[in-house]
């Protein structure tokens, strides 16, 4: 009886490797060697998980279990793996893990955190049809190519800003499309206090940092006690969250009842919801919800990725030109360039699709849940574990890409239609399976009018001092859900005279 007591014990808190503990877990794929209770918990670093695991899969493999505290957890570090089980097996791997910060701190209920259920499954029908469907998508472009013009406008007058331009475009352009709504400044106050609300989110860490996810009865302990900063934030976080939510659908019902209401997806659901007679204050907060998700995520992560083309526009003068020059060859100089020009700029197109590589946006992915038991490649993937998708890791496979860490566009050309698809970063920053962003063709086509655009009129380079000799420049990135680039000087100048006219004319808005 003593021995099977301690069976029972070791096989529901260790997370010893499968070859010392066979007799516990012989089935299991194979990780690193844990303690009792904690697990892998004191291996995990604060920062930067996306790396250890990382390291991880070279000593263990694609698959590779682990235990925090007494949650599984799978880490997936190869896309064809993801694949294989994100898409192949759906069914099973499309729950979500209950995250008690922002389920219960935080109190954000949205698409991306909801499991696999009817209202989910509702969410998802309004996002796929108000950011998939290519004539919506079509009905967009009026709106990206003024917001791209006005970034324009703001980069030549105040190019030391160029951050905080591109958060204003993105803002902007799913302000626009969500509500109807676009905002002339960054100092909009709803902009703030969405940002101060993300920045709690997204910034609070990766999956081992927030530990009231794994000790849930962390969230009883008061705010004001020591330790307990993560949850003083998150109430905070709890208020400008349900702002982000309600302010913006007030001023849609407002402006409908005066019929001066612009069209957004707001007006299409609410009008939806009216006609069919089940506007309630239910429905009523379901499309805030959704519609508040719609701009978070969308802004959030594709500001990230133009903040990171800008970047690497910097760091690299010599793919600045050649994609200059291809877009000079096409476009020519009186005109701006245009969605359709797109399939006539490969570089341009390599250029993007390593930035996404290089990035890796979220480097971790949102976690999946193993909603049933499992089997795959001998090995058993228990109900309930969390899955996690090493996105870093799988952008910086080398059996893929060749000298990772470097920033090269050329990877990308003269492949085979196969291995273009095989390689392609948008196949996996997007997520995998039946969690696919739906936006991401939208987050897509504004990263492409807004570099192409950029690239199109201006020069970017390093900062230089009064004598013009370059400045050090050391890029670095943050760590978090999304990974940010660290705030970084450059100078942003009009190419030519006529890129400056070009520029003025297209943007509408008064000096």
């Amino acid at each position: 009886m003593a021995f099977q007591g301690l069976t029972n014990y070791l096989q529901t808190y260790s997370v010893l490797s499968p070859f010392q503990l066979g007799f516990a877990v012989r089935h299991l794929p194979p990780g690193p060697p844990g303690l009792p209770v904690l697990g892998n918990l004191h291996q995990l670093p604060m920062t930067y998980q996306e790396r250890t695991f990382a390291e991880w899969g070279k000593r263990y493999g694609d698959v590779v279990y682990a235990r925090i505290l007494n949650k599984v957890a799978l880490v997936l570090n190869r896309a064809s793996t993801a694949r294989a089980l994100l898409e192949k097996r759906g069914t099973k791997y499309s729950g979500r893990p209950p995250t008690v910060f922002v389920n219960e701190i935080v109190d954000w209920i949205q698409v991306v955190n909801m499991t696999y259920t009817d209202q989910w499954r509702r969410h998802r029908r309004w996002f796929q049809t108000a950011l998939q469907a290519r004539n919506t998508r079509n009905a967009y472009e009026p709106l990206q190519c003024t917001e791209v013009r006005a970034f324009l406008g703001d980069l030549l007058h105040k190019p030391d800003d160029a951050l905080i331009h591109v958060k204003r475009y993105v803002a902007a352009l799913m302000l626009g499309i969500a509500y109807g709504y676009s905002p002339s400044t960054m100092d909009d106050v709803y902009i703030k206090r969405v940002h101060e609300a993300l920045q709690i989110v997204v910034e609070a860490g990766g999956p081992s940092a927030l530990l009231v996810d794994f000790i849930p009865l962390l969230k009883y302990v008061p705010a004001w006690m020591p330790g307990m900063g993560f949850k003083r934030r998150g109430l905070r976080a709890r208020g400008l969250i349900k702002d982000m939510e309600r302010i913006p659908l007030e001023r849609v019902k407002r402006e409908m009842a005066a019929g001066i209401a612009r069209p957004s997806v707001a007006t299409v659901l609410l009008e939806e919801a009216m006609d069919t007679g089940t506007l309630d204050e239910a429905e009523e907060w379901e499309i805030a919800s959704a519609l508040g998700m719609m701009y978070a995520a969308g802004t959030d992560t594709t500001t990230t990725v133009l903040s990171t083309f800008i970047l690497a526009m910097v760091l690299h003068p010599e793919v600045l030109k050649k994609a200059q020059a291809e877009i000079d060859s096409v476009v020519g100089n009186s005109r701006l360039p245009e969605f359709s020009d797109r399939p006539a700029l490969p570089y341009l197109e390599a250029v993007l699709k390593e930035v996404y590589r290089w990035l890796a946006p979220v480097p971790m992915g949102v976690p999946h849940q193993l909603t049933e038991d499992d089997e795959y490649e001998g090995f058993h993937m228990p109900k309930g574990s969390m899955v996690f998708t090493n996105i870093w890791a799988m952008l910086r496979d080398d059996e893929l890409y060749s000298d990772p860490d470097t920033f090269a566009p050329e990877r990308f050309l003269g492949l085979s239609d196969d291995k273009a698809e095989e390689t392609d970063p948008r196949r996996v920053v997007f997520g995998f399976g039946r969690r696919l962003c739906p936006g991401r063709l939208l987050a897509d086509s504004t990263v492409f009018i807004a570099a192409a655009s950029a690239i199109a009129v201006f020069d970017i380079r390093k900062p230089r001092a009064p004598d013009g000799t370059e400045l050090p420049f050391v890029p670095s990135f943050n760590s978090g859900i999304v990974r940010h680039p660290k705030a970084f000087a450059c100078e942003i100048r009009a190419r030519s005279a006529r890129a400056a006219d070009l520029i003025l004319a297209a943007d509408g808005r008064p000096e």
